[in-house]
């Protein structure tokens, strides 16, 4: 990983380098994602220290509310993977996964889409089709599973 500059706000914040760079690429990640919100670049440095301001604080109540606030890396790993092997996923996410994978292929492909995050745009370019397909063919999908799901 690159050497992050002492002088930046992610290093006053975590006060060690390896977290520093984490949260920054964290804060390009938002940007990325939430870029939209602040269409006209207007006051960009601003922008990126309140995303990253907020995530700092994020990360920090969410160890403080586990109640611990980790030191190491390798511990913060350790105690992600113990949780993620206690949670199991409940009958009722299987049963929404199986009604999504139920469904028709041309309805199936753009909802799968909408659901990792892309823009109706990006996928009528994905698929090929026209923009207005796009949209309706995830509706019909959202209201084919919200009977199944109520049936069941």
């Amino acid at each position: 990983m690159k050497k992050v500059n002492p002088r930046t706000p992610a290093f006053k914040f975590t006060k060690d380098g390896q977290h520093a760079g984490d949260l920054q690429q964290e804060t390009i990640c938002e940007d990325l994602k939430y870029g939209d919100y602040n269409k006209n670049r207007v006051g960009l440095r601003l922008w990126l220290f309140t995303l990253l301001r907020n995530i700092f604080i994020n990360i920090y109540r969410r160890k403080k509310k586990a109640g611990k606030i980790m030191n190491s890396y390798t511990k913060e790993w350790e105690l992600e993977k113990q949780l993620n092997k206690s949670y199991q996923l409940d009958t009722c996410t299987k049963d929404i996964f199986s009604h999504i994978n139920a469904l028709p292929v041309f309805f199936k492909q753009p909802f799968i889409l909408y659901l990792e995050g892309n823009k109706y745009s990006e996928i009528a370019d994905l698929l090929g089709e026209p923009l207005d397909i796009v949209k309706s063919r995830i509706y019909f999908a959202r209201r084919i599973l919200k009977s199944l799901i109520e049936r069941s």
